[in-house]
């Protein structure tokens, strides 16, 4: 177990790697100038150059790469361009929330995906399964952008049942402010006991929810379909039906259980997804997230914070795959092997 712990510990570090080298070369490809960016275009040649020198943008590229991978190690990832903050600190403000909105919706999906696939193995071949797949393939195939944008015309502009954009009702400050806890306004209100805020931001959270967990509702239930299906005609599945186990037993205990390894899989695949879905989503329900400052870090050509938020992506599905690798590991010692 230590051998098969240190070997993905090791992979692990060899993608995050790639990810840095891949992203600091495609960011320096992209057009435009950053020191434009920065000081503005009304900016005389004399400031652009003290901005380039102050970011170290006007040595060679081998050179901007060195000081760049120096800094993360040390925790810098230099200033942004558009906020005149460190990147870390506008991270560690604005990654919290996406975070909170991807689990909740990754947690919806597989409360419904897994379930559903359930269903469709349940009833093979029967209309059960059918509309199981039918519903699947619509989740999968649905545009992110498009989803968010009906969900708002169906549920604001017509209906008027959910609100259309932001983390809560700000106008709700003046009546029940929100005090700060860890900048998650749905957690703040939470734990200081704000019932009002907290409301309004589980009205806010439904729509983009959907929106997230849509293409992972699909996926986990044709994974658990198949899985399911796949273990039930299993010849240890056929032994115990043989004698006399309940079939709530033999979903349950010899064909559920094994299925979970793909699941958890998924999951961390979707997870991934559902994070760069969240870019898109966030802009759509003008979400105060990581989606946001990425969107608004590519329009400003802020190259030390679109590195920041790509490096931070990339750690987070590295560490997610890693866990589950590691608890698929545990669960089936086959995995080690």
């Amino acid at each position: 177990m230590t051998r098969y712990i240190a070997s993905r510990v090791l992979q692990a570090l060899g993608v995050v790697v790639g990810v840095v080298i891949l992203t600091f070369v495609i960011a320096r490809l992209i057009p435009g100038d950053a020191a434009v960016a920065y000081a503005g275009r009304r900016a005389t040649p004399e400031q652009l150059a003290a901005v380039r020198e102050q970011f170290g943008l006007d040595g060679p590229v081998w050179q901007q790469f060195v000081t760049y991978v120096s800094g993360v190690a040390r925790g810098d990832l230099g200033i942004s361009l558009h906020t005149k903050e460190p990147v870390l600190s506008d991270l560690l403000r604005v990654f919290p929330t996406t975070l909170v909105l991807v689990a909740i919706a990754l947690l919806f999906a597989a409360i419904i995906g897994i379930p559903l696939g359930i269903i469709a193995a349940r009833s093979h071949g029967r209309i059960g399964d059918l509309i199981t797949k039918v519903i699947a393939i619509l989740m999968v195939s649905m545009p992110v952008f498009w989803l968010a944008i009906l969900l708002q015309i169906i549920f604001f502009s017509r209906l008027g049942w959910l609100p259309a954009a932001s983390a809560y009702d700000t106008k709700l400050d003046a009546t029940s402010p929100l005090y700060t806890v860890i900048g998650v306004p749905v957690v703040d209100a939470l734990l200081t006991g704000n019932w009002v805020i907290f409301r309004s931001t589980l009205q806010h959270l439904i729509l983009p929810v959907i929106a997230i967990a849509a293409y992972p509702i699909g996926a986990v239930a044709m994974v658990t379909r198949g899985s399911l299906l796949e273990n039930l005609g299993d010849e240890h599945v056929r032994m115990v039906r043989a004698l006399g186990f309940s079939e709530r037993s033999v979903f349950g205990r010899f064909a559920l259980r094994p299925s979970l390894n793909p699941i958890l899989a998924l999951l961390a695949l979707v997870f991934a997804y559902a994070l760069t879905n969240s870019f898109i989503v966030e802009s759509v329900f003008n979400w105060p997230g990581l989606g946001s400052y990425a969107v608004k870090s590519i329009q400003t050509l802020d190259v030390p914070a679109i590195l920041g938020v790509t490096l931070i992506v990339a750690v987070m599905y590295v560490l997610l795959n890693l866990v589950v690798d590691l608890v698929q590991a545990v669960i089936d010692p086959r995995v080690r092997s």
